[in-house]
């Protein structure tokens, strides 16, 4: 933790306001209906302590460069939902790992660009580990040169030793949140499985592997 306190005295003041204007840009889309919705995600940026607010703005900042590198800064024609955006700002502590964190830019990048992640599957993320994330890249990187992504990406950091019990707690868990089902002895991806990997996949691997269909994240 002193580490921790030694890298924020000596960050500058004005990174904690360069981090608000992001917020503020982020947002500013969805004030017109949402003006309500929009000021508490602000707010609750603005009561993040210092160590969130650094990996809360690291995260924001990968995120916008992501989109802007496939289509440019403009986020006017997409309705983003406040309520992904919040809860991406509440699970700043998950994002100190930089692999998790490339994940929620991932996720964070695909609403502002597409506003298609459903507020449920960005809940459900928050929930898992990354092992949890192993095992369900792993039953689905079969199909998806997606999840094979993922799964490469994770598993360098954390031990596959896990996959070969089918019936480890992170099955068991994954099972109750609905991403992954036993069928005939197997474990497979659901379609909220499915679902979430394509939410937190890289835009430009998504788009060319695994098309978004319509209304796929309103079940």
């Amino acid at each position: 933790m002193s580490d921790k306190v030694d890298i924020i005295k000596n960050i500058p003041k004005d990174v904690w306001t360069a981090g608000t204007d992001i917020i503020k840009s982020i947002v500013s889309p969805v004030t017109a209906t949402t003006t309500g919705i929009a000021k508490l995600i602000e707010q609750k940026f603005s009561t993040l302590n210092e160590v969130q607010k650094i990996y809360a703005e690291q995260t924001i900042k990968e995120a916008v460069a992501k989109v802007k590198s496939l289509q440019g800064p403009e986020f006017s024609n997409v309705v983003v939902k406040p309520q992904v955006l919040y809860t991406v700002l509440e699970n700043t502590e998950s994002q100190s790992d930089d692999s998790v964190r490339d994940l929620w830019s991932n996720l964070t990048a695909r609403e502002l660009s597409e506003g298609s992640v459903h507020p449920e599957i960005v809940r459900t993320f928050s929930r898992l580990t990354s092992p949890d994330l192993v095992v369900l890249s792993q039953l689905y990187a079969e199909e998806s040169s997606t999840a094979k992504l993922i799964l490469r990406t994770l598993a360098s950091a954390y031990t596959l030793g896990i996959l070969s019990d089918p019936k480890s707690f992170h099955h068991v868990f994954l099972n109750e949140l609905g991403l992954i089902e036993r069928v005939s002895g197997k474990w497979f991806c659901t379609t909220k499985g499915k679902e979430l990997i394509r939410s937190i996949s890289a835009l430009e691997t998504a788009n060319k592997s695994m098309q978004p269909t319509a209304n796929a994240s309103a079940d």
